[in-house]
């Protein structure tokens, strides 16, 4: 599934509930492989997570989107380098 269609399904018009900064925790993802997603997380009260996450490992600054199901699975994620 594209991150657009994961965000418009499951996170757009749905009320926040809480938000956190989370460590990296490990999990398995909808592709059978471990992520460790961490970063800045919002709970949506379908109990879906939008995790955001920006980084600069050298020259380009690097942001990442992840939707996660209310078991931490990710079902979506977009990556995107900033020049």
């Amino acid at each position: 599934m594209s991150f657009n269609d994961a965000f418009n399904l499951y996170i757009l018009n749905q009320k926040v509930t809480r938000w956190w900064f989370r460590q990296p925790t490990q999990v398995n993802d909808s592709t059978d492989l471990f992520t460790s997603p961490c970063g800045y997380f919002t709970e949506y009260e379908n109990g879906y997570k939008l995790i955001a996450v920006g980084w600069s490992p050298e020259e380009t600054a690097i942001q990442v989107a992840m939707i996660l199901d209310p078991e931490g699975v990710t079902v979506a994620r977009d990556t995107q380098n900033l020049l």
